[in-house]
């Protein structure tokens, strides 16, 4: 442990290394990707709010709190913690809960504090923290798990355990700037997501991943795509462009 990573300092008898595990910043992901999407030629609308999606079967609708509609002819739901109430307007019912994360982004700001951060990712089996490093100057750590509801509020008493680490693991790192951060992960009661077809035929949802929205994103997507041209060639053998609404959250 101490060769691979030099720089984590504590007591600790031993660790798994997995030499082909990976992380990185999501944030550039998905931004990157909704980039590619639309140069592909999908119309991506972002800063809007679902009131309501709806569908006959053959139509879906989304209608968006500003009063605008996308109408569609099949639509995916894919939209988190909120995809219990979107699926309830559509017939189904998605026993999705929201469980709140925590994380804390460390700005290395200073050489010390660079040279004192682990470039490796780490897990914590005991206090059930995840590393990552995020490029020169971010270092991320999060873990915790906690019920309340759709509930953002970003409690101090979370927060400290996550600095506390920090300063244990990695003294050499400042802790001065600490931005803090609490997310919903959407939960199903067995920790697998849905992903598939609902009730009606141009229905699809993409959701319930928990804690593992980047890990399994890929192969989700994947398999709802199967799903998603089956229905296509089914309904429409001949035009196989139909018009895919998607509520995300």
């Amino acid at each position: 442990m101490r060769a691979i990573e030099p720089t984590l300092q504590g007591q600790y008898f031993g660790g798994y290394y997995t030499e082909s595990d990976s992380t990185g910043d999501i944030h550039k992901f998905t931004y990157g990707l909704s980039q590619a999407c639309e140069r592909l030629g999908v119309r991506v609308l972002t800063g809007q709010e679902v009131a309501r999606v709806a569908s006959t079967g053959q139509a879906a609708s989304v209608t968006l709190t500003n009063g605008d509609t996308v109408n569609a002819d099949a639509v995916v739901v894919c939209a988190g913690v909120h995809s219990r109430t979107l699926g309830a307007q559509l017939g189904d019912r998605l026993n999705v809960y929201p469980v709140k994360g925590y994380s804390i982004t460390v700005m290395l700001n200073d050489a010390q504090s660079q040279a004192a951060a682990p470039n490796v990712s780490l897990l914590d089996d005991e206090t059930k923290l995840v590393t990552s490093r995020l490029g020169a100057d971010r270092f991320r750590v999060a873990g915790t798990a906690e019920f309340n509801g759709i509930n953002h509020d970003i409690r101090a008493d979370r927060i400290r355990p996550l600095v506390n680490w920090v300063n244990q693991c990695f003294p050499g790192v400042s802790t001065r700037r600490v931005e803090p951060w609490a997310g919903l992960r959407p939960m199903m009661p067995n920790m697998m997501p849905r992903v598939g077809p609902g009730r009606l035929p141009n229905v699809f949802y993409n959701t319930g991943h928990g804690h593992l929205g980047w890990t399994l994103s890929a192969i989700t997507a994947h398999q709802l795509a199967g799903h998603v041209d089956g229905w296509a060639r089914q309904t429409q053998p001949v035009l196989h462009h139909a018009q895919l609404g998607r509520v995300t959250g």
